[in-house]
């Protein structure tokens, strides 16, 4: 039993062929010739990348600031862990005798030069062994404060 099918049918039918058959520039983009991935086709080149550490040591930047202070020779290292978070690494050693103490006061000087100068909302500023000495913007310190923990 032969039926006519209608015109409007065939034509639509052909347009979707026509869709269905052709390829959008994404698909074109992401198809890889074979032998290679698409990954490799879209990868930087590894000059143009930024590296890793790009911007994240400022010890240099932080001494030079603060040339005229007495404990810029404790500082070991000053780092943006993150943005907006600094990590500084020093050679004080705290007895953890009375508090306020010489070198607790010596930390939050640091601490607050560290504030003053890249702003940061977190600071944490490391005894010689590695432990936490002050902190600025953790929630157990007082806000706006740095505070030896």
């Amino acid at each position: 039993m032969n039926k006519a099918i209608p015109a409007t049918a065939v034509a639509a039918a052909l347009l979707l062929t026509g869709c269905a058959a052709s390829s959008s520039p994404v698909d074109t983009a992401l198809a890889a010739p074979s032998g290679t991935t698409a990954a490799s086709q879209t990868a930087a080149a590894p000059e143009s990348l930024p590296a890793a550490t790009s911007g994240a040591d400022k010890t240099a930047d932080f001494t030079t600031a603060n040339a005229g202070a007495a404990w810029v020779g404790e500082i070991k290292s000053a780092t943006a862990t993150e943005p907006g978070r600094m990590k500084i690494e020093t050679s004080i050693v705290d007895p953890r005798g009375a508090d306020g103490s010489e070198p607790a006061r010596t930390a939050i000087a640091i601490c607050e030069a560290a504030v003053a100068i890249f702003g940061p909302s977190y600071v944490a500023v490391m005894e010689d062994d590695g432990t936490h000495f002050a902190l600025f913007g953790h929630p157990s310190v007082p806000a706006g404060a740095c505070t030896e923990v």
